[in-house]
């Protein structure tokens, strides 16, 4: 593969099942290394297809090194210490609790401090040549294979020097003092039948899917197609790798040596003209508030998409961002929240969002003067900026920008979001100040232009837990 100039390359994953497709076809491509390393490796059905991919690939001597963080992790000790009985598996739990069932829980209420620091990178390499990071996790909500809920996110395919980088990154955390082999934290007792009995299991789960809804879509996927083919057009740019130490969860203040925000800030703080932001959980902080006010003031068009409380997944980082809605939409800064019956979001033929399932955003992504791009896994909050570690991507690309901003716009249409504002209720004559104000949700529904007075959509339970939540001093927590 030619190197382009020392550029890598770069294929965006807007799309769910395309996700899918990319980390199954890099499993069965294989042929020296996988090293995988996620916050959330589910035992559902998607990640059951993936550990047949990942299994198979070992069995015909493919080393495979899988790092995952500990917080849900709870009851499968024994599981992925039976996959560790392979000869070429080895599987590091990050920053793992002590406690390996229920009372983990207690421990992580007791010991917050260092229990709530976590590992929330998303690496999948094959052969140290080809890697997708992104927003994404391992389990069916990300792959559009639940019936209730599926995430709207995005990925980055990536080949050429860049993926050099993210081994070296890979090995830091491997290689940590925070990464503990499984066989060093589970005491089930294990012996390598049990591995035959789960590449059984996975291997009959995988033929009876193969039939199924879900795999006729994947086999029709556009990637699929291409990967087929030979046809990947890979977008050839200069990019820059950005990701947090380790040891990083060993610290209480940022500095440039474990946490990569101050090494990325100066990309947004040369925005000249146009700041496009995409998170799912968005709680900036008094800081990080006056810094998107102090921006718009000179005179750049900022527009953020995250969650209504009706799509979000996590009530309490509503909670933390409702405090900030008002002093955004003021300083004019254009407000987007997701619809949960969003549609036509990752592929211009056709949804992402398949059947009656619900529409939750999960991609983390910015785009600066159409420019640059900047893709990874870290969310714009507190936890992100101090407690969790995060990797993410700066490509200098038009072109990446401009499909990356294609996604933005169809995304914050009206049809697929609601745009926030205020809206003036009464008005001080005398002074011309507003007295009282109330938000304003601007949306499209059958090709007519609504607006709501409240949160739309969202259940009482969740209006209420949002209310109660927003009463306790935990933003920096969020």
């Amino acid at each position: 593969m030619k190197d382009n100039d020392n550029k890598s390359g770069f294929y965006l994953l807007g799309d769910n099942t395309d996700a899918f497709v990319a980390r199954f076809a890099l499993a069965t491509i294989a042929k020296k290394t996988l090293d995988i390393q996620y916050y959330i490796m589910h035992n559902d059905a998607s990640g059951q297809y993936l550990a047949y991919a990942i299994l198979s690939a070992a069995d015909r001597g493919v080393h495979v090194r899988i790092l995952v963080d500990d917080i849900n992790l709870s009851g499968h000790d024994s599981r992925l210490k039976m996959l560790s009985q392979h000869d070429n598996i080895e599987i590091r739990i990050f920053n793992p609790l002590s406690n390996r069932e229920w009372f983990r829980n207690i421990e992580l209420m007791i010991n917050l401090d260092r229990a709530g620091r976590r590992m929330h990178n998303k690496v999948f390499m094959c052969d140290n040549s080809a890697a997708i990071i992104g927003g994404r996790n391992i389990g069916d909500e990300y792959f559009d294979a639940r019936q209730s809920l599926n995430f709207v996110d995005l990925d980055l395919l990536t080949v050429g020097p860049i993926v050099g980088e993210i081994t070296n990154s890979f090995n830091d955390y491997w290689h940590s003092d925070w990464a503990t082999p499984i066989e060093k934290l589970s005491t089930s007792r294990v012996v390598k039948k049990h591995l035959t009995t789960i590449r059984r299991k996975l291997k009959d789960k995988w033929f009876l899917a193969k039939n199924t809804q879900y795999f006729q879509s994947l086999r029709q996927a556009d990637l699929t197609e291409k990967i087929i083919n030979k046809q990947i057009l890979f977008i050839w740019a200069n990019a820059e790798l950005f990701y947090d130490s380790p040891n990083k969860v060993d610290k209480n203040t940022a500095e440039k040596t474990t946490h990569f925000g101050p090494q990325v800030m100066p990309y947004f703080e040369q925005t000249k003209e146009e700041l496009l932001i995409a998170s799912p959980y968005l709680v900036p902080g008094n800081t990080g508030l006056q810094w998107l006010i102090n921006k718009q003031k000179t005179g750049i068009k900022i527009k953020i998409l995250t969650n209504s409380l009706a799509t979000t997944d996590v009530i309490a980082a509503h909670a933390g961002y409702r405090k900030y809605r008002k002093s955004m939409i003021n300083a004019s800064i254009g407000l987007f929240e997701l619809k949960p019956n969003a549609r036509h979001l990752g592929s211009k033929t056709r949804n992402l969002i398949k059947g009656s399932s619900n529409a939750s955003l999960h991609a983390k992504y910015m785009v600066v003067d159409r420019q640059y791009v900047f893709i990874g896994s870290a969310n714009l909050d507190p936890r992100s900026r101090n407690l969790n570690t995060e990797i993410g991507i700066m490509v200098n690309s038009k072109v990446l920008a401009q499909q990356t901003v294609e996604i933005f716009e169809r995304t914050t249409s009206l049809e697929n979001s609601y745009q926030v504002s205020l809206k003036q209720k009464s008005k001080n004559r005398s002074s011309g100040l507003s007295t009282d104000t109330n938000l304003l949700w601007l949306t499209e529904e059958d090709g007519n232009i609504k607006h709501y007075f409240q949160e739309p959509k969202a259940s009482f339970i969740k209006k209420l837990g949002v209310f109660i939540l927003s009463l306790l001093p935990i933003e920096s927590l969020l």
